[in-house]
């Protein structure tokens, strides 16, 4: 297949063919289900911070699901999906050998180019593209630090999925590690201390509350960063505008233009809840 398309401003791909492939394995973590799937021509060209497209299984006239690719490993990718509704349920019950129609990789990653250190901030199931990214950092012997911010001990399980470098855990019932938000973890830590005293770009992904928090944190502290929207989807190209959200530069697209954007432009406004992660 023709993985991806590149966009006529030069800033990425906008799309990339349909195709079937094989599940190869599935594992639970509590409320999620990682799902690892054959797809050599995607893996090869995928970024973090980009995503994918899947049909749900048996459901005709469902619009597909974006995931964010959470890890690859050679040819294969592997998306964290967690149990949300019908459709999501759907692509987590898929058992190894079946078949998956899905496109990608879509959108734009995250920046690194420029990073001598690396802060990642991820709030819940925000950490499924985060992870891809620690092990870029990670490949290219860059010093990092995360914080993960969860609700409580329901979404503890979701902690055995990961492999994440200098993890700080924070609960919002007090759990685990610290109690709070993740943002309330970055201004307790001794890490995040580290981090900005080091200029670290700071990596975000999670609700846009919380965005919103990190955005203000780093702006405190002198730090640039990037933070991975959340949004449905329709098309996942840019086509339909249906996941349009308000920045300093204007309205952008999620899925083309994004998800990931320069915290700094991330606006006050709302987007549907739910979509990539």
């Amino acid at each position: 297949m023709s993985a991806t398309r590149d966009r006529p401003d030069g800033c990425g791909p906008v799309g990339a063919d349909v195709v079937s492939r094989p599940v190869v394995e599935s594992r639970t973590f509590g409320e999620w289900t990682l799902v690892s799937i054959d797809a050599p021509t995607v893996a090869s060209v995928a970024r973090p911070g980009q995503f994918v497209m899947l049909a749900v299984p048996g459901a005709v006239f469902a619009l597909r699901r974006p995931l964010s690719i959470h890890r690859v490993r050679g040819d294969r990718i592997a998306l964290l999906i967690e149990r949300r509704g019908a459709g999501t349920r759907r692509l987590a019950d898929m058992a190894a050998g079946a078949q998956v129609e899905l496109s990608g990789p879509l959108g734009n990653g995250f920046d690194i180019g420029s990073s001598g250190s690396a802060l990642l901030v991820a709030g819940g199931v925000g950490v499924a593209p985060l992870q891809f990214l620690a092990d870029e950092l990670r490949a290219r012997r860059i010093p990092s630090w995360t914080f993960v911010g969860l609700r409580g001990e329901t979404h503890l399980p979701l902690l055995a999925a990961l492999d994440l470098p200098a993890q700080t855990v924070a609960t919002e019932d007090g759990a685990l590690g610290i109690h709070g938000t993740v943002v309330d973890a970055l201004e307790a830590s001794p890490a995040s201390a580290a981090a900005v005293e080091k200029g670290a770009v700071v990596y975000g992904c999670g609700p846009l509350p919380m965005l919103f928090a990190l955005r203000d944190w780093a702006s405190v502290h002198g730090l640039t960063g990037y933070g991975s929207l959340e949004a449905h989807m329709a098309c996942g190209t840019g086509a339909c505008h249906g996941c349009v959200v308000a920045t300093t530069r204007g309205y952008l697209r999620v899925c083309a233009d994004g998800p990931v954007l320069p915290l700094e432009i991330i606006g006050e406004a709302i987007v549907t809840a739910g979509g990539a992660r």
